[in-house]
């Protein structure tokens, strides 16, 4: 009879030897291998392919931009006064000449009264004088005036008439100031925001409107300077504008001369002609051209997915073949590129086709 030790260390082998077993088989090391390749679907095939040809395409380099004015302009008032009304909003589009803001008048209308009525009063002694003048002019030449009266009589004249032209400068200057009594628009414009509110007091220089030139809306992108020195003035670029899903054409209208040494950049400048739905302050895309390459492209529909991959069915020696294919840009006339999984001269088939040939 084995002594237990013996019975011990051929129990542990024998279990040892199963629990290696039993990883063999789950592991499939007792079934047939499969060589690794592609799955060839025997079958013959004569129908409709499409031949794979490289074709040329543009490349673009993708530059961020933002949408900017012209023309900007802070709306200020010119002197001191209550705020009486302002006549426009946020987003409200504003005419030449119309008014925006009103202010109170009041004290520049007792002024510009004042001013009239001493003109009137200064003019009346102006009558006086130049009557008295001409009187003793007149006398002067009988001899029955001396000189001394002419004299003053004429000094009398003249300093009324100065006062007259002081004072007429002077109403001239208050009804000019009544005009800032109502601040009103220069160009057709649009109004970005207000800062004010009616009863506030407007004081020289404080902002109360905001306003741009929806006409003068540009792009304006810092571009890497590897890329700008080969950019001219009117070249035609395309620009995207995401939440407008729109991509416009815009012309450069200007180049900064003047690199940043930070970012070793340069600021363009475009021009846009369609305007609608544009504001200042949107994201958008520059696409600067950076020439060509051959590229593969295939229609959309001789795509098949299989779970999460892209699959593709090939001719290979008149069998259809199954082809596993990384994909590139999808372009809007509903072709994709080939990055991976195919050549050029490849033969590929519909799936609908390649399925019903099984």
């Amino acid at each position: 009879m084995l002594s237990t030790p013996i019975k011990t260390l051929l129990t542990s082998i024998s279990t040892l030897l199963v629990l290696v077993l039993m990883i063999l088989w789950m592991a499939g090391a007792f079934e047939q291998k499969i060589e690794p390749g592609i799955n060839v679907i025997v079958s013959q095939y004569s129908g409709p392919t499409l031949t794979l040809t490289p074709v040329s395409i543009p490349l673009f380099e993708d530059v961020v931009a933002s949408v900017q004015s012209g023309q900007t302009t802070e709306v200020a008032a010119q002197i001191q006064a209550r705020i009486k009304a302002i006549h426009v909003k946020s987003g409200d589009r504003v005419k030449p000449g119309q008014i925006l803001v009103t202010l109170d008048d009041q004290n520049l209308k007792a002024r510009s009264a004042q001013a009239s009525g001493n003109l009137s009063a200064i003019n009346a002694r102006l009558q006086s004088a130049r009557t008295h003048f001409n009187r003793t002019q007149g006398l002067y030449d009988k001899q029955s005036a001396t000189l001394a009266n002419l004299e003053m009589a004429k000094a009398d004249y003249e300093s009324l008439k100065a006062q007259s032209a002081s004072a007429r400068q002077a109403l001239n200057e208050t009804q000019h100031v009544m005009d800032y009594g109502q601040i009103k628009a220069t160009f057709a414009a649009r109004v970005i925001d207000r800062y004010a509110e009616p009863g506030d007091i407007a004081l020289p220089g404080k902002k109360l409107l905001a306003l741009y030139d929806p006409a003068s809306l540009r792009f304006e992108a810092y571009v890497r300077e590897a890329i700008a020195v080969d950019l001219q003035v009117g070249q035609v670029l395309q620009a995207r504008i995401d939440s407008l899903n729109k991509t416009l054409p815009v012309t450069i209208a200007e180049i900064v001369p003047l690199a940043e040494s930070g970012a070793r950049s340069v600021l363009i400048k475009t021009r846009v002609e369609q305007q609608a739905g544009l504001f200042p302050g949107m994201f958008a895309r520059l696409r600067i051209p950076q020439g060509e390459e051959q590229v593969l492209l295939m229609p959309e529909a001789y795509l098949q997915q299989a779970g999460q991959l892209d699959v593709v069915w090939v001719l290979q020696d008149g069998q259809i073949v199954r082809r596993f294919v990384r994909l590139g840009q999808r372009y809007p006339d509903g072709r994709i590129k080939i990055s991976a999984g195919l050549q050029a001269g490849d033969q590929i088939i519909l799936p609908t086709h390649a399925l019903s040939s099984d």
